[in-house]
This record gives C-alpha cells, sequence and structure tokens, in this order.
C-alpha cells in the first residue's frame, strides 16, 4: 500500500509530508516550496487553480478565489466569527439551507469543506507526481480547540478528496511527534502553535511514545491573519482620507492591498521598516506608504497578549507552573515574528526548542503517526475533551456533564428531574461549548425520553450519562429511573444529528431541571417568555436563599427568596405581590440570581410559593 500522508491543512498554507525509509519527506511545488497557499481560484472556463497559482490569478479575479476557508468549516453562518470574517474577505460569504456558511464563487456557492477537498485533490495529484504513488489514506491534523463540526468538516473535506482519514491528530499533539526523542524519561512540553488562523496551546507529558495531552485551549479565530487584516485596515483608511474612496467597495483593489499587507508582514521580520506601493489602486489613485517595525508591533500586540492570556489560563486550570516546564516549542509561521518570539520567550521565561521548524514541524508529526498506525506501532496518545459537553436545562442554560480538559475515556452521570406538573416529554439537546447559556453552543444531537408519568415538578428521576470512548466518540444514554424507559444516540455526525434546529429551538416545556443542587451551574442568563417562572420553581424546590435581580425593556426589578420562598419584590413602583405579577408578565429580558447574602429589610410577601405563582 502507498504511505500514509501527513496533512497540515492550514488555513494560510499547506504542508504535506510522507515517511520514506524512516525518514519525512516534503511534498514540493516546482520552485522546490514546500508552503503551498492555502486558495483555490475558478477559471471563466471551469478550471480549477490552487495555491500559488491561484494566488497569482486571484488578484484579477477576487469573485471567484477564495483563501482562510478553515476558519469557516462547520461554522453557522449566523455565527459571531463568520460576520467578522464577512467584512474582512473579499469573497462573498452566504448561509446554506441548513444554516451552515456557504462561499459563492462566481455563479456558484460551495461549502468550505468542498473547496479545502479541491485543494487536497490538487495536492494528491502532485504527491503522485512527485513520488509516484497515488495516495489512499493521510491523517490530517486540526486545530486542537476545533468542536466536533469543524471535525467533521474537515474529515468531509478529505472524503471531497477521495482520502480515507486513519486519524484527526491535533495540531499541537503532531508537532509534539515531529520531536522524534527516544528519551525514556519523562518530560513536560508546552506547545505555542500561532498559525495564520487558529491559536492552540496544549501542555503534553512525554515519556518514550506516549503522549499525555494535559491539558489544551485555544482560539479558532486569531492567528497570523488577524495581523494581515490589522496591517491591511491601517492602510485602508490612509488611502480613504487621502482620496476619499472606500476600499472595501473595491474587491480587486482589497485583494491587492490585503497581499501587499501580508508581504509587508513577512519583510518586517527581518527589516525595522518597509514601503509599500501599489499603482493605479483605484483607477488613477497609486497608493504609496512606509510601515515601521513600531507600528506593526504596536497593533500586534494585543493579540498577541490575547494568546498569552489563554496560556496563563491553561497552565492555571492544569495547576502547572512555569519550572515545571522542560521545553517550550514553537509552531506556525507567524511565530518568526520578532515581537511574537519575544513576548512568548519572556512569559514562559524560556527559550523555545531549537531544530524544530514552525511550518513543517505539525506535518512531519503527522505523517510519523501515519506510518506508525499503518505498521501497527502507532504511539500512545492520551487525549483531554477541548471543549465542555453538557445538555439544555431550564432556562436555556447549559449543564455541564464532562468540562473541558477532561481526559478520554470518560463516563459522567447526572440525575435530572422535570421543572413542569404534568410534564409527559423529556428532551435533552446535546451541547458542545463553554458558554453558559445553552442556545450560544454548538449542537451534537438530541435524546428524548417520551411518556413520561404526569406527575407533579421535579418528581420524575432521569439519569443522563455521557461516555466518550478512546477514540472520542460520544455516546449519551438517557433512563427514567421508573419505567426504565431508555434512549441513546452516538455522536458521529454532527451535521446529520442536529439537522435544521438551532440549540434554542427546543420548547423550554420538554427541558429538564438538575435534581442535585451541587456543580449546578451559575443561575443567570436571559429569559424568555414562561422561563422566568421555570427558574423560580427551580429554587423554590431547592430551596435557595438569595435575591434575583431582573432587566427588561419594558423595566427592571428585584426579587429576594429565603429558602425557595419569595420573601419580597420590587417592580418599578410596585411592591410585594403585585411586583411578582409584573416582573413575571415580562415577555422576555435577563435574570442573574445572587446567592445568599444579606436578605434583612423586612417580610413584605407572607404568601406562600404556589399560591402565589400558581
Amino acid at each position: 500500500m502507498p504511505p500514509v500522508l501527513g496533512i497540515d491543512l492550514g488555513t494560510t498554507n499547506c504542508v504535506v509530508a510522507v515517511m520514506r525509509d524512516g525518514r519525512s519527506e516534503l511534498l514540493r511545488d516546482k520552485q522546490g516550496q514546500y508552503l503551498f497557499p492555502s486558495v483555490l481560484t475558478f477559471g471563466e472556463a471551469g478550471a480549477v487553480w490552487t495555491g500559488q497559482e491561484a494566488v497569482a490569478l486571484g488578484a484579477a479575479a477576487p469573485g471567484r478565489t477564495a483563501y482562510a476557508v478553515k476558519r469557516l468549516m462547520g461554522r453557522k453562518f449566523k455565527d459571531g466569527v463568520v460576520q467578522k470574517a464577512r467584512d474582512m474577505y473579499p469573497y462573498h460569504i452566504t448561509e446554506d439551507a441548513s444554516g451552515y456558511v456557504a462561499i459563492r464563487l462566481g455563479d456558484k456557492d460551495y461549502s468550505p469543506e468542498e473547496i479545502s477537498g479541491l485543494i487536497l485533490a490538487d495536492l494528491n495529484s502532485a504527491i503522485t507526481e512527485q513520488f509516484g504513488f497515488t495516495p489512499e489514506e493521510a491523517v490530517i491534523t486540526v486545530p486542537a480547540y476545533f468542536n466536533h463540526a469543524q471535525r467533521e468538516a474537515t474529515q468531509r473535506a478529505a472524503v471531497h478528496a477521495g482520502l480515507k482519514v486513519l486519524r484527526l491528530l491535533n495540531e499541537p499533539t503532531a508537532a509534539a511527534l515531529s520531536l522524534q526523542s527516544q528519551a525514556r524519561e519523562e518530560r513536560l512540553t508546552a506547545v505555542y502553535d500561532f498559525g495564520g488562523g487558529t491559536f492552540d496551546f496544549s501542555l503534553i507529558r512525554i515519556q518514550g511514545t506516549v503522549y499525555e495531552v494535559l491539558a489544551t485551549n485555544g482560539d479558532t479565530f486569531l492567528g497570523g491573519d488577524d495581523i494581515d487584516g490589522l496591517i491591511c485596515d491601517e492602510m485602508s483608511k490612509q488611502f480613504e482620507q487621502s482620496t476619499g474612496v472606500k476600499l472595501k467597495n473595491f474587491p480587486l483593489s482589497w485583494h491587492r492591498l490585503r497581499d501587499a499587507s501580508q508581504k509587508a508582514k513577512v519583510e518586517l521580520s527581518h527589516s525595522s521598516s518597509c514601503s509599500i506601493y501599489l499603482p493605479r489602486l483605484v483607477g488613477d489613485d497609486t497608493f504609496a506608504a512606509d510601515l515601521s517595525l513600531e507600528r506593526l508591533d504596536q497593533m500586534s500586540r494585543p493579540l498577541i497578549e490575547r494568546s498569552l492570556t489563554i496560556c496563563r489560563r491553561t497552565l492555571d486550570e492544569a495547576h502547572i507552573g512555569l519550572g515545571d516546564l522542560h521545553e517550550l516549542v514553537l509552531v506556525g509561521g507567524q511565530t518568526r515574528m520578532p515581537l511574537l518570539a519575544s513576548l512568548v520567550e519572556e512569559f514562559f521565561e524560556r527559550a523555545p526548542a531549537t531544530g524544530v521548524n514552525p511550518d513543517t514541524a505539525v506535518a512531519e508529526g503527522a505523517a510519523r503517526e501515519g506510518a506508525m498506525l499503518r505498521d501497527g506501532k502507532g504511539a500512545l496518545l492520551l487525549d483531554v475533551t477541548p471543549i465542555t459537553l453538557g445538555i439544555n436545562i431550564v432556562g436555556n442554560r447549559l449543564y455541564p456533564l464532562i468540562p473541558h480538559n477532561t481526559k478520554i475515556p470518560v463516563r459522567k452521570e447526572h440525575i435530572f428531574t422535570t421543572h413542569r406538573d404534568a410534564q409527559t416529554t423529556a428532551r435533552m439537546v446535546i451541547l458542545q461549548g463553554d458558554n453558559p447559556i445553552a442556545s450560544e453552543n454548538v449542537r451534537l444531537g438530541e435524546v428524548v425520553i417520551s411518556e413520561l408519568h404526569g406527575y407533579e415538578r421535579f418528581q420524575n428521576r432521569i439519569k443522563v450519562a455521557f461516555d466518550i470512548d478512546a477514540n472520542g466518540i460520544l455516546h449519551v444514554k438517557a433512563i427514567d429511573e421508573e419505567s426504565r424507559q431508555e434512549n441513546e444516540i452516538e455522536i458521529r455526525d454532527s451535521f446529520e444529528q442536529e439537522g435544521k434546529q438551532r440549540a434554542d429551538a427546543v420548547e423550554d416545556l420538554q427541558s429538564l431541571a438538575p435534581f442535585s443542587t451541587q456543580d449546578t451551574p451559575a443561575i443567570s442568563g436571559p429569559f424568555r417568555e414562561c422561563e422566568l417562572t421555570d427558574v423560580l420553581c427551580f429554587l423554590h424546590a431547592n430551596a435557595r436563599t438569595g435575591k434575583i435581580e431582573i432587566s427588561a425593556k419594558d423595566g427592571g426589578g428585584l426579587l429576594t427568596m429565603n429558602a425557595g420562598e419569595i420573601v419580597a419584590a420590587s417592580f418599578g413602583e410596585a411592591r410585594g405581590a403585585e411586583a411578582v405579577r409584573g416582573l413575571l408578565a415580562l415577555s422576555e429580558g435577563d435574570y442573574a440570581f445572587h446567592e445568599g447574602g444579606d436578605i434583612k429589610g423586612g417580610v413584605e410577601i407572607e404568601i406562600p410559593f404556589d399560591e402565589l405563582i400558581g
């Protein structure tokens, strides 16, 4: 069988490696370059161009050219970062029938994974031409902080290219695999991966061929592309000030300026200043400007500091100090930026490991893993869940069952209950994300238990179990403890499981509340009709004491609870039971429950909760 490809499918560039005779070899173009731009251009007659040719042709055809699509893979069109991308890139980003991103090139829409698949297919042809074999299998790397939908989109891109994916390997882990150390002593490695479009940070314990990820974190919309954008915005403002012309209204001109900005950034990695000169940028208007390294550093520093904040949080969560680290590995071409290298070295109080090529380490590590998998001697990779997994609960809240950075395989379970009288259906939406507001997370699927006994609220007991196996497959089971009715789902393909329904589209009539009062998520967030009543019922059932601040466009107020009973309320000038009725009549707003505290000040309401709310 042909060798397994190791593919670093990057935002800005792709790198492909194979293991031959025990050594990794890189795919190179006719000029000997191993960085293949992740760019695709469609010709007017339907021809497909990728890599450097697409970069050259794209300047003349921005409406038929796409790049940085990795940032859009597996994302809903309404995602905030997608809306940001619409302002950054000249190609047309739109919405497909399922609510995901589509990219219009010419007169046809393509998914980001279709575009990535075409780029991969072209790389396959180049592999055949250079090495003389037709690729069949690959280990493809992904950012460690990619969610389920983004990983599935990467798999689909490979399928479009005719490749079987043996493993999706996290990029920091792949970089660690490329180190090829034969040392048996245990060492703790920090991998700082600042790529073209994504940032990852992982802490990995290595001993021989055992690679144990202790913690990982990142940002899938933070990278060198953002620094290019800052330069481009700065130059665009200068051009508008001198000519009155908004460059974003001219896609071809914007493409030229963005390309020049990227080249200026690279030039400033080894010089103190550079000049940008673009003749006839718009009409007869020529653009000429100088950019200093000092100004570039000033613009870029907040982005770099943002990455270091992620590093600090990850170290703190893992209870690891800087003195515990044995080595620091820098990955991604952006780490060549002098300011970034300096700030990272200062933060970690050590110089990075030598002998690591930040451009090729990820692909070479993936190729090494592919060869070991083929031989049945793959490294033992002990990973963690990068993002929290849980279900929706009453009040559009996320209840986390498996927090991020939990070692896998793992099994977690919890007892939930109904929160409405005569509730006969329990619908548990499976979510991935770290936002306490359920609808702001990625929906992976759902499990439904129907035909529950229509007891009073808080009487049913439903056990929900999350189980992640060694391959990262999530199994979810829900059991009604009285009837023993059960239902389960296996999350393999988030695109198929979730259909077209958003996480916040599930009727709250069928959601659940935690039965235990321990480890309950913070009780705050937006509410819609009836949800504020549900929240109060939950607090009453669990005998909570504290104050609830409520705000809405129609006014706000305060409720005070003592051991689950409402003892005081204010809404505008209203007090007591009248204020409670006014607050519960609000159609939408935000609430925040503050546990404990001083609730003195007199009891205004002596009406029992059930009578007051009923």
